[in-house]
Parts: C-alpha cells; structure tokens; sequence
C-alpha cells in the first residue's frame, strides 16, 4: 500500500514538474542563450530567399478591418503544404552564422513563423495550438513549442530554442515579441510580409505599432488598462517595473492613446485568447 502511495505521489509530482516547465518554456520565463549561436558575418551580402513563404501568406492570410492577421488553414492544400515544408527544408539548409545580423533575424522570425504554421496544419482542425503536443502522449496538453521540430547547422532545434534560447538573449530586441507569431487570437500579426534584412527595421516598428493600437494589445476604456500578457510574462524584457509600461508603450501608439497611456497610473489587467488564429471561412 505504501509502495503504492509512493509511486501515485512520484507521478502527481512529475506532472506538476512537467506542467511547470511547459508554463515557463509557453510564457517564456526562460531566456538562457544557447552556446554556439553568438556569431554573425558582418561583412555578408548573402539575402535569403523567402519568396516562397511570401507566396504561402498572399494566399492563405488575411487581414480584417481592424488590421489582425488570420490564416485561412481550411484552404490550404496537400501541394501547397509540399511548398512549405520544401521552403522549411531550404533553410534549414542555410547556416545562419554566416548572415548579418539584420539577415539572420529575418531568417529565425520566418523559420519560426513558417514552423508554427506547419505545425498547426499538421494536427488541424484544431481549437487551440496549445492542445498540440504535450506531456505523457499528450495526455497533458502544454503545447507544441518544447518540442524539436528544425535541424540548423546539424542541431535539432525546438521553437522555444529559436525564440528563448537563440533570438531573445542574441538580439536582445523587444520588438521580436510582435514578430513571432504562435498561432494564437491572441498573439501579434502573422505578419503578411516575410521578414527580409533590408526592411527588418520598419517591419519590426510596424509591428509593434500594429499590436499596441489593437485591443487586444492594449485596451484602455473606462478608465481601466488591460495589456496583453505578453506585458506580464516578458516585463522584464520591456521594462523593469509593470508601472511604467504605460509610458514605455506610449510612442508607439496612436496620439490619443498615446496620451491617455502617458497619464496613467492606475491599475494593469492583463488577458490573452489562446483560440487559433483561424480566419472565418469564406461565404
């Protein structure tokens, strides 16, 4: 009986264990640099050619009144999902230390991008990307991110690993966290442009623009501020203390948001819509 006890509190204590890690690895608590990723060629002319999963997004996203991003996954065909693990398969091909840096941050946003698609389209239909993947078989769903799903430079990567271990801590950019797209209502645009080296500045900017000036970015009505939790799970990579996030998002709103940000004090909310970012099907 005892033996028994022992072995069902062994096993509540690895699910708690294996819970915890997804929670962290999803909010992206951890930002520990992978070793082998610092470098970078500065004097590199090499563009990557993403025209393939430009092509992907000009046929299968769109875009609402409001400016939020959808992807229309319904539609997406076997050949066209050929297309799109042999644009995968390309760059994984590259060695991305042989880029810039603006060239290899263009490079890890769309391998990102481009895999979290793949793998929404492999388990679709689907409500929630967080209900692929997961502890025990999936028993336990913590979502696809932990898991390895590209092989760079002869490294099995996960997408965790390309944000958190590899972006995050090498360009330390808060921008990047309007760029990476995971699939959710939630989340910043799935942009509809791929990500390119030469336009890497304005389209990090737009995108930051266009997730503060949305709603689900940032609400203020009613004299209430709600954020999404991208503000609270990575503050520190914003700011240091939650009550100045008001003023840190301010200049990249619009002037009477911007305002209204600029004179708060008050109290932060913070919400997030996991569903997939899924566009209605068309009439």
């Amino acid at each position: 009986m005892q033996r028994v006890l022992r072995n069902g509190q062994l096993l509540i204590g690895n699910i708690l264990r294996v819970l915890l890690v997804g929670l962290l690895l999803a909010s992206g608590g951890l930002a520990e640099a992978l070793p082998g990723w610092a470098a970078s060629d500065g004097q590199s002319t090499q563009v990557v050619d993403h025209g393939a999963w430009q092509r992907f997004l000009d046929t299968f996203l769109h875009t609402d009144a409001a400016g939020q991003t959808f992807l229309d996954y319904a539609r997406v065909t076997p050949p066209h999902r050929i297309q799109l693990a042999a644009y995968l398969t390309e760059l994984q091909a590259i060695d991305p230390l042989t880029l810039n840096r603006a060239e290899q941050q263009a490079y890890w946003l769309n391998l990102y991008n481009a895999a979290t698609v793949e793998v929404v389209l492999g388990d679709y239909p689907v409500k929630s990307i967080r209900a692929i993947g997961g502890a025990f078989g999936g028993l336990i769903p913590t979502g696809p991110w932990s898991a390895e799903r590209v092989r760079v430079n002869n490294q099995m990567l996960s997408l965790d690993d390309i944000e958190h271990g590899i972006f995050r801590p090498k360009f330390n950019d808060f921008r990047a966290h309007f760029a990476f797209n995971c699939g959710a209502k939630g989340c910043p645009n799935l942009a509809a442009q791929a990500f390119t080296g030469l336009a890497l500045e304005a389209q990090l900017n737009a995108a930051a623009q266009a997730f503060i000036n949305h709603p689900r970015g940032v609400r203020l009505q009613d004299g209430s501020l709600t954020l999404s939790k991208i503000f609270d799970w990575y503050r520190a990579d914003f700011v240091a203390d939650e009550q100045a996030l008001p003023l840190f998002l301010a200049p990249f709103a619009e002037p009477i948001l911007g305002a209204q940000l600029t004179n708060y004090s008050g109290r932060i909310d913070y919400e997030y819509d996991w569903s997939l970012n899924e566009a209605a099907p068309l009439l």
